[in-house]
C-alpha cells in the first residue's frame, strides 16, 4: 500500500501535468483566436479591395510611355505635338495609345452629347468611327481623308452612302430631303465655320443638291 508520502508526491506530479496540459490548452486557444481574427481582417480587407474607385488609372509599357488610359476624363489627343481638341465634348471610357505614346483610338463616352462610340485612328488623324446616339441612330463611317464609306441609320432611313472628294457618289436609298433637325444644325454651324465648311460638311453625308436647298431654304 502507498504510503501518505507517496500519495502527495503522487499527486503533486499529476498536479504539474495538469497545468502543463492547461496551459497547451490555452496557448491553442489563444493561438486560434489570433488565427481566426487575421482571416476575418483579411476576408475583410479583400472585400473591401473588390471595388477600387479611381478618377483615371494609367498603363505605363518598360518605357514609362503611357499606353492604356482608363479614366472618368480623358485628356485631349495630341498630333504632331498639339494638343486637339474633341468638339466641345469630354470623353470617358478606354483610351489606347501606340508606342511613341500617340492616341490610337478609344471606347469612349461623349458628353454633352450623350453619344458612343469606338474609334480607331492613324498617327495623323481618326478613320473610323462606330458610333450610337443617346436616343438611337447608329452609324459606322470609315475613310482616308476626303474618302469614305459609311452606314447610318437615322431618322432619314437607313442608307449605304460612298464618298469621294468630300461629295456623295454614290447613296442607297438617296436621301431625297434632309430633315429640318439636320438643316438647322447646319445653319447653325455656319455661325463658327465658313459656308465652304459647312457645305463639304453636308455634301460629304448627302448629295450636293440636297445640302444646297437645304442651306437655301434655312438662310435668314
Amino acid at each position: 500500500m502507498m504510503t501518505v508520502q507517496d500519495r502527495v508526491t503522487q499527486l503533486e506530479q499529476n498536479n504539474k501535468r495538469l497545468s502543463r496540459l492547461l496551459r497547451a490548452v490555452v496557448f491553442m486557444a489563444a493561438g486560434a483566436f489570433v488565427f481566426l481574427n487575421i482571416e476575418a481582417a483579411q476576408s475583410s480587407e479583400t472585400a473591401a479591395h473588390d471595388v477600387l474607385q479611381a478618377r483615371m488609372l494609367e498603363i505605363v509599357d518598360e518605357n514609362g510611355v503611357v499606353r492604356v488610359r482608363v479614366g472618368a476624363k480623358l485628356p485631349d489627343a495630341v498630333i504632331d505635338g498639339k494638343s486637339v481638341g474633341r468638339g466641345g465634348e469630354e470623353v470617358a471610357g478606354v483610351m489606347l495609345y501606340d508606342g511613341t505614346g500617340q492616341e490610337r483610338g478609344g471606347y469612349v463616352t461623349f458628353e454633352p452629347s450623350g453619344n458612343i462610340g469606338l474609334t480607331l485612328d492613324s498617327r495623323k488623324s481618326q478613320v473610323a468611327l462606330f458610333a450610337a446616339g443617346p436616343d438611337g441612330g447608329t452609324a459606322l463611317r470609315l475613310w482616308d481623308g476626303p474618302d469614305a464609306i459609311e452606314l447610318r441609320v437615322d431618322d432619314s432611313g437607313a442608307r449605304l452612302t460612298t464618298v469621294a472628294d468630300y461629295e456623295v457618289v454614290h447613296q442607297v436609298p438617296v436621301v431625297e430631303t434632309i430633315d429640318e433637325e439636320g438643316c438647322s444644325a447646319y445653319r447653325d454651324a455656319i455661325a463658327s465655320y465658313s459656308l465652304e465648311y459647312v457645305m463639304r460638311a453636308c455634301s460629304s453625308r448627302f448629295p450636293t443638291a440636297q445640302c444646297e436647298a437645304c442651306l437655301d431654304r434655312n438662310e435668314p
